[in-house]
């Protein structure tokens, strides 16, 4: 297991992938709508000088990554304490790697029985028990895959395996190998989807498919408008992090470029962006900052070892306090 998490972390060395996102965002004008009201909300508060509302939530859906649960050095490093930890911190949805189709794939292909799925290494993931440590403690649960161009079928078996299991939603990684490539992306998008529907009496009634990608998905030539046709939501990479000092300290204005961008490029559904934790260039306020305004779905990447627990326990995962930009439309529904 150790030697697996090494290796993929060399494989995240070369790409500019695994969950980081490169380059800078650009400059968008764009002035769409506010945030629709829904019935999640309680109230319209005050205007920004922009005249953004500011809006209050009965509760949030915030959510933290896990990349693997036997990784080197991570404190809960079994399904039952990581799920008492997360709970106890205030999170409400984790996201869980359930396979990886670039990991020695002919050793860990996803394989079906009548009563079980195999996951290969990533078996304690396709554990249902597992799952319900968290469950039992009020979490969502989600599944997340790394994706690339070959292997459609395949790729989708990952999807079956998450609605076999019992997972509340699934991700679809999608990075640097699609990058100005639509139509190994609509190949991938179009077999989850036929995938999903021929599985459509199986998998529960609340369960979503979402995408995760770059924050600044112009930059990549990445086609979100395709990507759109077959999600029920967007989860960019936003890692102001990893972009430097200029977006950290404008965390607002960062989210509002993120979020008309992806506007722009023909997002419809709603965007929930993920910050990254693994730089420790952040504070717990920079942490606050940023759900304040990317909304109550935002998530962070990842939960890591002992060296970052401190800024991930200090943030406020009971917050239900929000604030609008231009281009948040339907980013606030739960």
């Amino acid at each position: 297991m150790t030697l697996r998490f090494i290796l993929a972390a060399l494989f995240c060395a070369v790409l500019p992938s695994c969950g980081s996102s490169s380059s800078n965002a650009e400059s968008q004008t764009t002035d769409t709508s506010q945030v629709p009201t829904d019935g999640e909300k309680q109230e319209q508060g005050s205007e920004d000088a922009e005249g953004n509302d500011k809006v209050i939530m009965d509760g949030n859906k915030l959510g933290a990554w896990i990349f693997y649960i036997d990784e080197p050095g991570l404190i809960h490093n079994n399904h039952q304490d990581m799920a008492n930890y997360l709970a106890d911190m205030g999170v409400k949805r984790v996201f869980i790697k359930i396979s990886d189709i670039n990991y020695q794939w002919q050793n860990n292909k996803i394989s079906f029985t009548e009563f079980s799925v195999d996951c290969g290494v990533w078996q304690d993931a396709c554990d249902p028990s597992n799952l319900e440590f968290y469950k039992q403690k009020g979490l969502e649960v989600w599944a997340w895959t790394y994706n690339d161009t070959h292997s459609y079928e395949e790729q989708a078996d990952m999807l079956e395996a998450a609605i076999k299991v019992g997972y509340d939603g699934f991700v679809l990684d999608i990075e640097v190998e699609f990058d100005g490539d639509s139509e190994s992306l609509k190949q991938l998008l179009e077999a989850h989807k036929s995938r999903f529907n021929s599985l459509a009496n199986s998998a529960p009634e609340h369960f979503k498919l979402a995408a995760t990608t770059w924050g600044n998905p112009k930059d990549h030539d990445m086609n979100v408008a395709l990507i759109d046709q077959y999600v029920d939501a967007h989860i960019p990479q936003t890692y102001i992090e990893k972009w430097g000092a200029d977006f950290i300290a404008d965390i607002a204005g960062t989210i509002n470029i993120g979020d008309c961008e992806y506007r722009e490029l023909g997002a419809t559904k709603p965007i929930w962006h993920i910050i990254s934790h693994e730089d420790k260039l952040l504070t717990a306020q920079d942490f606050n900052t940023f759900i304040q305004y990317a909304g109550p779905n935002a998530s962070v990447w990842r939960i890591s070892d002992s060296n970052l627990m401190t800024e991930a326990s200090a943030i406020d995962w009971g917050n239900t306090s929000f604030q609008s930009q231009a281009c948040s439309q339907n980013n606030f529904e739960l």
